[in-house]
């Protein structure tokens, strides 16, 4: 797994005071929401900051309202800027499982769920990409697959000075990998024997707000414990209840 879910907090660098708009802001008039749709700035120019063909961050010029801004942008082109995070929920005993991992940018151990970076040389998928990181992270495999995003969703952008995307999926009753993928070499991960880094669901609320949880699985798991909820209600999933 590449560091997309928290190597992503590159700023802007247009010479102004933190916390003050551009300077064409401030005499030009906010445009409509949306006006522009997703290229409301003109590139004009691009320069690689980083030499990491893993994670890279480019200082980019865009024209926007008339003024000139740069910007530094970060993401993981190699993994043509998407990733895969999947929830993990045993039915048996109404847990999920997590993993504790050291987080490179905070400098601490953080709990998330399985995640990683697509790779179009090995994945044929973003769902083949997340059951991949289900076996290398947590060392399972298998179960029940239920998309969390309409099909042909772009993805939810991680965060603002980030190229990169991530998809979100729920896994039913996943069983013990025997032969679990490789993790990647720059990956640190507390052992976690199964059932280990399993927790309920109101320990999972707890972690999901104490702030040592990375944002793209705390978003994930708002959406599995709700489409959980839904199959429970549907009655949809045997058991489930």
């Amino acid at each position: 797994m590449h560091d997309a879910r928290s190597a992503c907090a590159a700023g802007s660098s247009d010479h102004q005071q933190d916390g003050e708009p551009p300077a064409a802001a401030a005499t030009a008039p906010d445009p409509p929401l949306l006006a522009g749709g997703p290229h409301a700035a003109e590139l004009i120019a691009a320069e690689r900051l980083s030499p990491e063909p893993q994670f890279r961050i480019v200082r980019e010029e865009v024209v926007h309202q008339g003024a000139v801004h740069e910007f530094d942008v970060a993401g993981h082109p190699q993994a043509e800027f998407h990733y895969a995070v999947v929830f993990p929920y045993h039915r048996q005993d109404n847990t999920v499982t997590l993993v504790r991992e050291y987080a490179q940018g905070l400098n601490s151990m953080v709990w998330c769920l399985p995640t990683g970076a697509y790779d179009p040389r090995k994945h044929a998928s973003y769902e083949a990409c997340a059951r991949a990181e289900l076996s290398e992270e947590a060392h399972l495999a298998g179960g029940a697959w239920v998309s969390l995003m309409p099909d042909g969703h772009p993805g939810i952008p991680e965060v603002k000075w980030c190229r990169n995307r991530f998809h979100a999926y729920l896994v039913l009753d996943p069983q013990p990998d025997a032969q679990p993928g490789a993790r990647d070499k720059e990956e640190y991960i507390q052992a976690c024997l199964p059932g280990v880094c399993r927790v309920g669901l109101p320990e999972l609320r707890s972690l999901m707000l104490g702030g040592e949880m990375l944002l793209p699985s705390i978003t994930t798991c708002f959406w599995a414990m709700e489409r959980i909820q839904e199959l429970r209600q549907q009655g949809q999933q045997a058991g489930l209840g």
